[in-house]
């Protein structure tokens, strides 16, 4: 099996966005092809703050309002999708990404840190989802389920050892 390179999957998230914003009568533009760069580097949620840093880092003249601008185009379009915690925080993720896995989240109470797909953590959700929960809950629902996430607020280890 051949392993896709960052760069290759950046190309094919830049080329997804390119697609649905033609489509929608948008143009690629620097700022919108950075933020969706970005955001395809890691699996990780971002806020506007986070991102703006980022592009902060790779000197790109990109304003604060301008990222916050992009971010609502591209999730009106799609292109990203919105999550908001129970903190009221919201943050982003690329649409496509969403669908090809489970993602669980664990929300810092103290810090506020969140940790994403903690591979220990999303083993022991999984293997409980596989021992016929996940089956359970949709047979039980009349909704067509395409993703879903799971999210668990406490201490990081940081602050759980301190």
């Amino acid at each position: 099996m051949a392993k896709i390179s960052k760069e290759n999957l950046n190309n094919k998230h830049i080329s997804f966005s390119k697609e649905k914003l033609i489509k929608a009568g948008y143009k690629l533009t620097k700022s919108r092809e950075a933020i969706i760069k970005i955001m395809g580097e890691t699996l990780k949620l971002y806020d506007a703050d986070s991102l703006y840093m980022e592009v902060k880092k790779d000197n790109l003249d990109i304003g604060i309002a301008t990222i916050y601008r992009t971010l609502e185009l591209l999730s009106r379009l799609q292109i990203i999708c919105r999550i908001i915690f129970g903190s009221g925080k919201t943050y982003y993720m690329l649409a496509e990404d969403r669908h090809k896995q489970t993602f669980i989240y664990m929300v810092c109470n103290k810090c506020k840190k969140i940790i994403t797909n903690n591979e220990f953590l999303n083993n022991s959700i999984e293997i409980r989802l596989k021992d016929g929960a996940e089956k359970n809950i949709l047979d039980n629902c009349n909704l067509k389920i395409d993703s879903y996430q799971v999210l668990f607020t406490g201490l990081c280890d940081e602050c759980n050892e301190s």
